[in-house]
Order: structure tokens, then sequence, then C-alpha cells
């Protein structure tokens, strides 16, 4: 069995580095007309077998020789993201960990210049992992850069990934406005898009007007001329855009002032549409857009989450309607039965004084998915107490989705002792959840059955804490 003394290895190769014997290479780094660069001194046996850029260079005559020196410049590279990848070169490792955000960067970008493959996965991950809110105020910059390079797939996954489940941090980033057309373009017309329409429309007409410095700031200025530059601006987007989905007050204070953008076709289609009963629309052919929510569960999809907030907003319909678009809550995981157990000792340990939770089950060699929402919080000291709440309800997500809500407002929710699991009266389980008799359903305080009456096995449950979204 070999034995491997790696870290010796490391620290020998970097000393060869630093005391620069029997060098044959000189990297000029920085700027030198600003006295911002320096000279490294290296060793081309080295640099052409840890980096195919330097294999390249040597190879096809890109570094220049001067008395048996080989000779290289990098202008573009910072002095101080040069000797953090030489010294990754030599000794194999590399530390970023009190690097600027900006800075990690440059970092990756230049280790596409060098060809350093290794580092690429690893940066990508630690700069997700670790600044996040960089990412988000510069998330332009960060389409920009991660699609120019076809390795920085990590950073591209995740751009795509934000974008179609929070397309608010594009829309809030600080250099939204700079974003290029055809990126932009291709977000519009995305169906799965998750933000109302009212709110696309205002983003594209900020983007138009960011694109021409010279149009008045106040719209009561504008003339012929300047709507008509907006009007080829933004006129690819306008088919994109659900204009039947706006509510008619966001009609009047947003689409109107602009209405000359608009074909006089589709306007007057819209007016008709908003201000005359049982009108037809003749243009409203694009299927709205899904609505999701992001949510970390094994059980609902991003789409069965958007229709369970919008039940708590107030929607008594098995689809989302235009009025529930907007999206308030998040949810957020406070316990899974199969990473913390399926006992009602940590369901009260886990969920107890969380506010407003959702509890989801599936049950065992069933495909429905039950579950309900309790408005107040769950508390195993008050043990035996019925709870009075007009919001809640139960539900069931199967081939038939059904939404049951409180009949019974006195006795809406019932709190167990801290050995019992959550209690909806009609939907309750026992003490330990995955076992025979561990959930049972009998319909007495809620208006639907959402399931046939008996006792059954949990397979997997979830609770989530319903959190108001913050406005960004």
């Amino acid at each position: 069995m070999a034995t491997q003394f790696l870290p010796n290895l490391s620290q020998d190769l970097t000393k060869l580095l630093d005391n620069k014997k029997n060098y044959d290479f000189i990297i000029n780094v920085g700027n030198y007309n600003n006295n911002i660069g320096r000279e490294f001194s290296a060793h081309s046996i080295i640099l052409e077998t840890r980096s195919a850029y330097f294999e390249d260079a040597l190879s096809n005559g890109l570094a220049r020789k001067e008395n048996n020196i080989f000779i290289l410049d990098f202008p573009d590279i910072s002095v101080n993201l040069f000797n953090i990848l030489i010294r990754y070169i030599y000794g194999g490792t590399i530390n970023i960990e009190h690097k600027e955000a900006a800075e990690i960067l440059n970092l990756l970008v230049a280790c596409e210049k060098l060809k350093l493959k290794e580092l690429y996965d690893f940066i990508q991950d630690y700069f997700i992992e670790n600044h996040q809110a960089w990412l988000f105020q510069n998330f332009g910059l960060i389409k920009q850069i991660s699609f120019k390079y076809s390795e920085f797939t990590k950073l591209q996954n995740y751009w795509k990934k934000i974008v179609c489940e929070q397309p608010e941090i594009l829309f809030n980033a600080i250099d939204f406005t700079s974003v290029d057309k055809e990126t932009l373009l291709s977000l519009y017309k995305m169906e799965d898009l998750c933000m109302g329409e009212s709110e696309l429309w205002d983003h594209i007409i900020r983007w138009g007007k960011a694109q021409h410095s010279e149009l008045p700031k106040e719209i009561i200025n504008w003339t012929t001329n300047d709507f008509g530059i907006l009007k080829k601006t933004i006129e690819d987007f306008i088919p994109h855009i659900r204009f039947y989905d706006i509510s008619s007050d966001d009609f009047y204070y947003k689409i109107m002032p602009y209405s000359t953008i608009l074909s006089n076709d589709l306007y007057q289609d819209l007016s008709g549409y908003h201000l005359v009963s049982n009108w037809q629309p003749k243009f409203n052919n694009l299927i709205s857009r899904n609505v999701i929510i992001p949510i970390d569960s094994k059980l609902i999809n991003g789409e069965q989450a958007a229709l369970i907030s919008s039940w708590i907003q107030g929607n008594e319909e098995n689809k989302i309607s235009t009025k529930f678009k907007k999206i308030y809550y998040e949810f957020q995981l406070l316990t899974r039965g199969s990473r913390d157990g399926f006992t009602g000792e940590i369901f009260h340990k886990m969920c107890d004084n969380k506010g407003p939770t959702i509890t989801i089950m599936r049950l065992k060699n069933e495909s429905s998915i039950l579950g309900g929402y309790n408005p107040i919080n769950w508390d195993y000291t008050k043990h035996g107490n019925y709870e009075l709440t007009p919001d809640s309800f139960i539900f069931s997500l199967d081939k038939e989705i059904i939404l049951s809500k409180v009949q019974n407002n006195d006795n809406a929710i019932k709190q167990s002792a801290n050995y019992r699991g959550p209690n909806f009266v009609d939907l309750q389980l026992a003490s330990i959840f995955n076992v025979s008799l561990g959930v049972k359903f009998k319909k007495i305080a809620y208006y639907k059955e959402i399931h046939n009456e008996g006792d059954f096995i949990v397979d997997e449950y979830e609770v989530f804490s319903v959190v108001r979204k913050r406005n960004k």
C-alpha cells in the first residue's frame, strides 16, 4: 500500500517558488505603468505540467524567450489573484476565505484563462454558498460572465434556477437595467415565470427608459417622439405580456399612461375587457403563467405550494385565478419524518410556537397527499384545548384536488399532548405516525371529506412554517 506525504510535497514545491532556484520563466503580472505590477519567477516544467494554458504558450511560441528565459505578460490579472493561483499551481492549496466577492469572481475568470479546471467547481460552489447577497445585487453581471464561459455550469444553473423561482432578485439587482435585451426577453417568454404581469410591465418600462437617458423623468413632459422611442425599445416584449391577467386598477394606473405603446386594436380590446361586463377579448391568446413557490419538499412541487398559498390568501378554487397570482407567503421546512422522525414528541419540539404552519403527509401505499393549515401556534401545553379559528383548512392533492374549509370554527384545531402529533380534528396524527393507526381521518369539523374514513400509516410527512414574504 502506497503512503502519501502530500503536505510535505506541497510545502517543498512552494519553497521552490519562493527561492527562485533554477527558474527559467518570468511572468509579468499587473499594470507596470501604474506601479501595481510584479515579476514572478517560475519553472516551465511545473507550469506546463499543471496548466494547459502554459503548455500551449510554450509549444505555440506565445511565451517569448530572452537569454534562455521564457517571458509572459498578464496585465489583466491582479498581482494578488495571480499570487493565489501560482501558489496553487506549485503547492496544490488555495485559501479564498477572506476574499471579497468581486475578487473571487475575477479569480474564477483567471482560472479559466490559465485552464485550471480543477478549481472551476470549487470556486463556483464557494462563491454561491458564501456570497449570495452580492450575487443577488449583481445578477446581471453574473449572467454575463457565467454564460460567456461554457465551463461555468454551476453558476449558469444557479442563475437559471433563481431567475425561474425568484425573478424579483434579477429585477431588484442594482445592475438590472444593464441586462441585455436577449436575456430579458427570454425571461418574458417563460410560461412558469413566477411574477405578476403588472410587475413585469413595470420592470420592462423601467428597463426601456434606462436605455435612453435623454427621456424626461416625468411622463407628463413626454412628447410623441419620446413614446415612440420607448415603443421601439420594448416592442418585442409586448406579445409576451399577459395584459388580460392585469387587474383593472393596474390597467388604469400603469397601462393607460403608456397606451400609445400598444397597438390601437389591443388597447381598445383591453379597454372593453376592463370596462364592459361579459366582454369577449379578441387577443387573449396567451396561457396564464404557472405560479410556483420555491419549496424544500419531498411531497409537493412549487405549483402545489403556490396553490396552498392561494388558499391561505382566501382562494376557494382548485386553481389559481388572476386575483391570487401575487404570492405573499414563503414556506420554510421545520421538520420532515424521514429526516427527524415520526413522533409527536419530535413534532412539538420542532414546530411548537412557530406561528402558522402547513402540515403535509403521504399515506403508505397511496398516491394522495393530505394536509392541513393551522393559522395559530401549535402548543402542547394547551393539551386538550380546542382552538377557535375561521381560517384553518384541510386538503387533498391527488387526481382530484379537495379543499375543505373549517365548518365548526370553535373546534377547528385541537392542541395535543407532547406525545401526539398535529390534530386538525378531522385529520389526526397519533404518537407514532409511520406505524399502524398512525393517522386517523373522520369528517367532523370541516365541510368536505378529503379521504375515506379510517386509520392509516404515514409514509412521509413534513411541516412548514408559513412566513409572510418581505417586501424587497
